[in-house]
């Protein structure tokens, strides 16, 4: 059997809608805003200039946007109890709930659209707007529909015409709300031959600024309502729109799923045709729980809707072939890891990556970073010059995990992560910043500026050990380190696809919700041991950790020699400076243990180094440093002769010129602005251009 017909996709599974709580109560926001205010619409105070609002979802694959709209009004059933409670605290808002659940959904599929006869009108967009409500309404009721012209006798150009002619055939009163869910309105930016649609004075075609004046038209009769779902570019809809069609749209973020919710969508979600079998059932043996299950999906697909019911189907299709469940998590994730799986799941996304336009793959290492570290961008409705980042996150496919209404961070699930890796057009940093993301756990990623600071030291030390090119940094280290001029290093560099070790043991989702404990001194033979047969460099998840911030290992090409390095990235912009405390502190907390519980075991070919990165140097340091970098080696004393460097071991200082080497000074300077305030910022002055300038510094090592 070939992998593509092991895992093909079957769709013999019916598939419960849960969570959107948050989603369901902004939608329900902007639809009561809409009701609260018809009156300006029709031009009846002094506010003729009054825009529509509208709950827009840009299109994003996989986020579940034709469900949501299919299924909202049994969400506003569902949550009325919960989060919709609060909505209802005032009585005007609590009269609409009441009103909205009573509401009938008319669902239009706008790839359907085309040009309508009669011939007087065939190139109308707004006739063929309403013929398409009327053809969806009559074939939600399952009734015989009229042809165009006879249609056309029957119902004028006009909202007060066609309304009525639909709530007759939906069967419902002129009171009862009415909610039209328009789906794929993207379709109109490939429709400019087909209809007269209005140019710009500079002659460009805006074919949603026709569509949304028909909507904002249609808005002015009273209890009918509208959800959009949109275009790739969806901030572009907004911008074109917000000034001509006076309609203003709100975007409904759909949240990927958590763990919880992924357990309650396995456990209830059946197969069609044996309704009384549950997917959970199906997939899991005894010994392999459904949490089980969820965090190995979660894991893999980051909760994304699309992407979870197609990993399921094809989990189910493999578990339908070979007779038997899952036996443990270890069994599923080595399953979702395979070639065929992956590609199958991630092929849609995986394409529009790979075809992109230079300026468009420019952006990507941003992207990437942005996902990596958690950096969120905003996209208001000021249409700020953020709302660039907001089309392109859109256009890529890449998800938006929402923070607030008006606040994303970039979530790049694992299941593309391979398929992407494995193309030859990528650069070295995108595949370092993808073998990091492939490592790390959904949840989350460094929230401080502490960890943000090291990733960037951590991948510019990959690249400059891995490159093989001539630089500064090495030829420095060359002459300070004795060990590292006997060694004739680097060659052979760590890993670039794992330079984020610790990601892998991020915090547990486990049962009992348990995080990860620091490494305490009584671990370093563990964590040694680990990074010296993993290659891989390690950066720890706590802040406290007893571990310095990033750790490696480089081996000699010649002899079996390595080296084991620690990079205590101090400082941080304090003001009064490392002094020769906190450098003793560092220096005792990793050399002295890896010397009396590694070195001193192991063979004369194991070294240790640690150097000491710093921003600011105190002027006490600096003044006994002589303004320059130094290495100090085995059995010399440091800091008033307090502490004795151990045997195989090297202290080197870095002096704040060389620290240049390492990340570039407009970088540091950046930062430093980015993050003067706290350790743990909102990321709001962590702009694009900061992240641009990193990315350019990172890619003229390679």
């Amino acid at each position: 059997m070939s992998l593509v017909e092991k895992w093909a996709v079957g769709s013999f599974v019916q598939f419960a809608v849960v969570d959107r709580e948050e989603d369901v109560y902004r939608v329900t926001e902007q639809l009561y805003h809409l009701e609260s205010n018809r009156h300006e619409l029709r031009a009846e105070t002094s506010s003729p200039f009054y825009r529509a609002t509208v709950p827009f979802a840009p299109h994003l694959f996989g986020s579940g946007k034709t469900t949501f709209c299919l299924s909202y009004l049994e969400l506003v059933q569902r949550f009325r109890e919960t989060s919709l409670s609060s909505f209802a605290s005032d009585p005007s808002r609590k009269e609409f709930l009441d009103k909205l659940r009573e509401a009938v959904l008319l669902y239009v599929d706008l790839t359907d659209l085309e040009p309508t006869n009669p011939i007087e009108e065939k190139r109308n967009l707004k006739w063929a707007v309403y013929y398409l409500l009327y053809r969806f309404a009559c074939k939600q009721k399952g009734l015989s529909v009229m042809s165009p012209q006879d249609a056309y006798k029957k119902i004028p150009l006009l909202p007060e015409f066609l309304l009525p002619e639909l709530r007759k055939i939906l069967g419902i009163s002129s009171d009862q709300f009415l909610l039209v869910a328009f789906d794929e309105v993207g379709v109109l930016d490939e429709s400019d031959d087909e209809f007269h649609f209005k140019r710009t004075p500079d002659g460009r075609v805006r074919p949603y600024n026709d569509f949304f004046r028909i909507v904002r038209g249609l808005c002015k009769e009273d209890n009918v309502f509208f959800i959009v779902v949109g275009k790739s570019k969806g901030l572009s809809i907004k911008n074109y729109t917000a000034s001509v069609s006076k309609v203003l749209l709100h975007f409904i973020s759909l949240s990927p799923l958590n763990w919880s919710s992924i357990v309650e969508f396995l456990e209830k979600s059946h197969l069609k045709v044996q309704t009384q079998f549950r997917v959970c059932d199906i997939l899991c043996s005894p010994s392999f729980s459904v949490n089980e299950l969820a965090e190995a999906l979660l894991e893999c697909t980051g909760g994304v809707p699309g992407l979870l019911t197609r990993a399921v189907n094809m989990l189910l299709n493999y578990v339908q072939t070979r007779g038997q469940s899952f036996g443990s998590k270890d069994e599923c994730l080595s399953c979702m890891k395979e070639d065929g799986f992956r590609k199958v799941c991630s092929e849609p996304f995986v394409t529009r990556i790979l075809t992109l336009d230079e300026d468009r793959r420019s952006v990507l290492d941003m992207l990437l970073m942005m996902a990596l570290y958690h950096i969120p961008f905003k996209a208001d409705d000021e249409l700020n010059s953020e709302s660039y980042l907001f089309d392109v996150v859109t256009e890529m496919g890449f998800y938006r995990y929402p923070i607030d209404e008006n606040t994303f961070q970039v979530l790049f699930p694992k299941v593309f992560i391979r398929n992407l890796n494995n193309a030859s057009s990528f650069s070295l940093l995108e595949k370092i910043v993808l073998g990091s993301l492939n490592m790390e756990p959904v949840v989350c990623f460094f929230s401080s500026k502490c960890r943000v600071f090291e990733g960037f030291v951590a991948i510019r030390l990959v690249l400059i050990l891995s490159s093989k090119v001539r630089n500064e940094f090495r030829e420095l280290l060359g002459r300070l380190s004795a060990i590292w001029k006997k060694m004739k290093l680097p060659i052979n560099g760590p890993s670039p696809l794992h330079y984020m070790m610790s990601v892998s043991r991020g915090e547990a989702r486990s049962e009992s919700n348990k995080k990860r404990k620091t490494y305490g001194c009584n671990e370093w033979n563990e964590i040694i041991h680990e990074a010296l047969c993993f290659d891989r460099v390690y950066i720890p998840k706590e802040v406290n950790s007893y571990s310095p911030d990033i750790m490696f290992k480089l081996q000699s090409p010649l002899k079996r020699e390595v080296l084991m390095v620690g990079v205590a990235c101090k400082g941080r912009w304090k003001p009064e400076g490392i002094g020769w405390s906190d450098i003793i502190e560092e220096a005792k907390k990793f050399l002295d243990p890896v010397s009396n519980q590694v070195l001193s075991q192991a063979l004369e070919c194991y070294h240790c180094m640690l150097i000491i990165f710093g921003t600011k140097l105190a002027l006490n340091v600096t003044s006994e440093l002589g303004n320059q970098s130094r290495c100090y080696t085995s059995g010399m004393l440091i800091g008033g002769n307090s502490f004795k460097i151990p045997p195989k071991c090297e202290l080197v200082i870095l002096c704040e010129r060389d620290v240049a080497m390492l990340i570039d000074r407009e970088v540091l300077n950046g930062l430093e602005r980015a993050f003067s305030t706290s350790d743990n910022p909102p990321f709001g002055d962590l702009g694009f251009n900061l992240l641009r300038r990193a990315r350019d510094s990172f890619m003229s090592l390679q």
